[in-house]
């Protein structure tokens, strides 16, 4: 990689099997839609071609879809800097596979279970 003119090497000369993280988004570096690492994603019921997708956002899609993911799960789970993730997430939002949901919204939609898993987790330690 050394002495190459820029642009020259799409792929790592010590990993061909990975894309420099610009590849991935097409060069683009803004997303469309504005997320935080703690933004809830969801999967919708809208069909969307896999093979349309780069791999990372098929990825990404399964595991919303499996259950809800942040976009810090997300990032970690493809492998990717969560800028990058924020874009693939954007354009998956764009096909309407994906919709967003701030930790706020999540958090209070929530609230009775998570405390109510809290209570049960501390009473069974309580018991032991």
């Amino acid at each position: 990689m050394k002495g190459e003119p820029p642009g020259q090497a799409w792929i790592t000369q010590e990993r061909p099997d990975v894309l420099r993280p610009y590849m991935v988004t097409g060069n683009r570096t803004h997303a469309r839609h504005g997320m935080d690492r703690d933004t809830v994603l969801t999967a919708t019921h809208h069909p969307v071609l896999a093979d349309t997708l780069q791999p990372e956002a098929v990825q990404a899609l399964q595991l919303c879809r499996e259950q809800q993911r942040t976009l810090a799960e997300v990032a970690a789970t493809i492998k990717q800097p969560t800028l990058i993730a924020k874009i693939i997430v954007s354009d998956l939002i764009d096909h309407g596979a994906l919709a967003t949901q701030s930790n706020a919204d999540f958090t209070h939609a929530h609230h009775r279970q998570v405390l109510e898993d809290v209570l049960a987790g501390l009473q069974a330690l309580d018991a032991s």
